[in-house]
């Protein structure tokens, strides 16, 4: 028997319902009136006694049977944390108040609009009819409509929908701030000249277009965000202001920094998160990198050119023997930021080198060994679960990550024997990525949809479980473990929280961490680092694959002599000494090794450009070689980086026959061009202009001479049937 029934009864018999001696006595609870009534109420959502009862709600039509239409308010929320709420007893279903008609006839009704009201019990009669005591309507005066917030405000929800809603009048206020900032921005980069404030007045301009056209409003500021930040990587204070004011507004309606800094130390009293984890998610702090050693300015006066003979000294004295021209070479790669291919036998050093040359610079290497069974881009970055609901990362990913954690500290990650398996497969999608020059390319993981879940479920489950523990007394410390051996809040969790035993909270736990786990442990996308430097490895035998013309095209080719054929004696007299403690690496720092930037444009007046397009015109092409404008704008950087390793231009040009165009010489010399000329003499052709071209160059300053690399492939074919291959001994 409900309560209205109970007061009904007491009426009959003379009784008053509203003396709470008389109504306890007939067995029908504490009910006094409707302001009891209320402040039950009050108590079962969490309102303070004596405020306002505001919720929010989907506004819906009724239609009656005599063709009127009503309207609801449906599915109330709580307006701040999102919530559901339903009415004292109401074991399922949406609780909802009647709509007076004044307040919805000034509604746009074309379609279910959200709302916020104050709410106040109903009519007497129309509770006894709903079989609820607490049935309410809405106060008259009080509806208001509610704005979604733009998805460009990148609000991260951590309730339910319902708190992406705000106020027209809030929504037009931090439209207007936004503005503001925007033009404030704007009058700030005017300063900075004649050319950028013509730019910024076509920004103001396009606000003020915004304004008048809100549909537009997201494309519009993207567009704004776009130019200001290309006006201000010409201005690095402007970039400075400019960025830190975007991040101020960011943050400012990033829901997911405030369920962390919030909330972040209750997710680990509950256990769904680890301290490591929440470590990881919070801002990181500076990174003290506390190894000895020497300062570049102080050691080589800041001098890239130096580095090479300090590196060779350096290794000398641990019993590795490298060229000067070969340290230089490789260091100007590294300053390229491209792909780097080292080739040569086992034993050779090549991944000593890598290592070596990390330490040498206070960088670190990872080196990550390629398997046969490597098929798919998956093998090299992870892929996620969907079952387990994570991220599978790979030691690569982690390498990635390492790196982010430390910027200003170089990064080597070295696939070793990476062409056990077939390169194009596995890292071709990669390659691709790194075709991005202007900035740091985006390496994207899983959709953003799985984070979003996570930060929603977890965000419900903390409210619920803070209701439990303000309804029973627990501190903002228990654990998960003293919610379900408190009888009361374990019952309360259960109810709330929809769970049916215990197996069920504890299986919901699991998920939960597993979920947030996720998220902590790998983002959705990564930006490659600045300070990462991808090198492979590579020697070609009967267990390995060929490198595929779209991988040649894309990585520069560095070839590794076998060290027992090397003159030590020559290398040896190359040594220079230095009045410090070689065991100290130099402070390089990932700034020492060079911005990623974009290639030089192609220009047919210059020299080099000229050069290496004749090459490609005269020979490479009429032999089947694709020599295009990518590879020689790429040719054209590692000139210019080069130069700082101290490499003369005839040694720099020598290096790259040496790494672009030698690695794609796999070709049948028997054959005829469609000119009518075979091939064997375009490739003598080509031999003889690289040598005119490289005439008068020092030999001590290459570590290889292309011309005798060209004359070494030459022989081999007249030996091998007529084929010319740059892979083959």
């Amino acid at each position: 028997m409900d309560t209205l029934t109970h007061v009904s009864l007491i009426k009959q018999q003379g009784a008053n319902p509203s003396d709470p001696n008389r109504a306890r006595d007939a067995g029908f609870g504490v009910l006094q009136n409707d302001l009891a009534l209320l402040n039950e109420l009050r108590e079962a959502w969490g309102i303070a006694l004596g405020a306002p009862i505001v919720v929010v709600g989907r506004l819906s039509p009724k239609q009656l049977n005599d063709g009127r239409t009503v309207y609801f308010l449906n599915g109330l929320e709580d307006p701040v944390t999102g919530v559901g709420l339903l009415y004292p007893h109401q074991e399922s279903g949406a609780s909802s108040a009647f709509a007076p008609p004044p307040d919805v006839r000034h509604l746009d009704l074309s379609q279910q609009q959200w709302a916020v009201a104050e709410l106040v019990l109903s009519p007497a009669d129309r509770r006894h009819k709903l079989r609820n005591p607490y049935a309410c309507n809405v106060r008259e005066g009080t509806l208001r409509p509610l704005r979604d917030i733009p998805a460009a405000w990148n609000v991260t929800v951590t309730g339910r929908d319902a708190v992406r809603r705000i106020s027209e009048a809030a929504y037009d206020a931090i439209h207007a701030q936004q503005r503001k900032m925007l033009e404030r921005s704007a009058a700030e980069l005017a300063d900075l000249g004649e050319q950028q404030s013509a730019a910024l007045v076509r920004h103001v301009e396009e606000l003020s277009q915004l304004e008048r056209t809100k549909n537009s409003y997201n494309n519009e500021i993207l567009e704004l965000h776009k130019t200001a930040q290309a006006e201000s990587l010409r201005q690095a204070e402007c970039k400075e202001r400019f960025t830190k004011e975007i991040r101020a507004m960011t943050d400012r309606l990033n829901r997911l920094s405030d369920l962390l800094n919030e909330k972040g130390q209750r997710l680990v009293a509950l256990g769904l998160l680890d301290e490591i984890d929440l470590q990881e998610l919070l801002p990181p702090g500076e990174v003290n990198d506390e190894q000895p050693k020497h300062d570049f300015q102080e050691l080589l006066g800041a001098d890239f050119s130096r580095l090479a003979p300090f590196v060779q000294a350096r290794l000398w004295r641990t019993g590795m023997l490298f060229t000067q021209a070969q340290l230089r070479d490789f260091l100007a790669l590294l300053r390229t930021h491209d792909v780097i291919v080292l080739a040569g036998d086992s034993g050779a050093g090549k991944t000593s080198m890598v290592r070596t040359v990390a330490e040498s610079i206070g960088g670190r290497c990872t080196v990550i060994p390629v398997k046969p069974n490597w098929t798919g881009p998956e093998d090299l970055l992870g892929y996620y679960n969907p079952i387990e609901r994570s991220y599978q990362p790979t030691p690569f990913l982690r390498a990635l990550q390492a790196a982010q954690a430390e910027p200003e500290v170089p990064h080597f990650i070295c696939l070793d024997e990476m062409n056990l398996a077939r390169v194009e497969h596995y890292f071709a999608d990669f390659l691709s990525l790194l075709e991005t020059r202007k900035g740091n390319p985006q390496i994207p993981l899983y959709t953003s949809d799985e984070e979003r879940h996570a930060v929603i479920e977890n965000g419900v489950f903390l409210s619920i479980e803070a209701e439990v523990r303000s309804r029973v007394g627990l501190s903002e410390a228990a654990t998960l473990e003293e919610l379900l051996r408190n009888e009361e809040a374990n019952a309360l969790l259960h109810r709330l929280g929809g769970f049916k035993d215990a197996e069920s909270v504890l299986l919901h736990h699991a998920r939960l961490r597993r979920s947030l786990a996720a998220v902590t442990r790998t983002p959705t996308a990564l930006y490659l680092p600045a300070n990462v430097r991808i090198i492979g490895t590579v020697n070609i035998d009967e267990t390995t694959h060929y490198l595929s013309p779209k991988v040649l095209d894309r990585v520069h080719v560095l070839r590794f002599r076998n060290p027992v054929l090397i003159d030590w004696d020559s290398v040896e007299a190359e040594v220079q000494t230095f009045d410090a403690d070689l065991q100290l690496p130099v402070g390089l720092g990932a700034a020492g090794l060079g911005t990623r930037e974009d290639y030089p444009p192609f220009d047919r007046h210059d020299p080099d450009a000229a050069l290496l397009a004749g090459l490609a015109r005269r020979h490479l092409d009429p032999l089947g070689v694709e020599f295009g404008l990518r590879a020689i704008r790429q040719s054209l950087h590692y000139l210019r980086q080069a130069q700082a390793a101290g490499i003369g231009r005839q040694a720099a040009l020598n290096n790259i026959v040496l790494h672009k165009v030698l690695p794609k010489l796999m070709l049948d010399l028997g054959r005829t061009s469609v000119e009518g000329k075979s091939r064997r003499d375009i490739l003598l052709d080509l031999r003889a202009e690289v040598a005119e071209s490289l005439d008068g160059m020092d030999r001590q300053a290459v570590s290889e001479s292309s011309v005798d690399a060209l004359d070494q492939i030459i022989a081999a074919a007249d030996g091998n049937n007529g084929i010319a291959n740059y892979w083959l001994r």
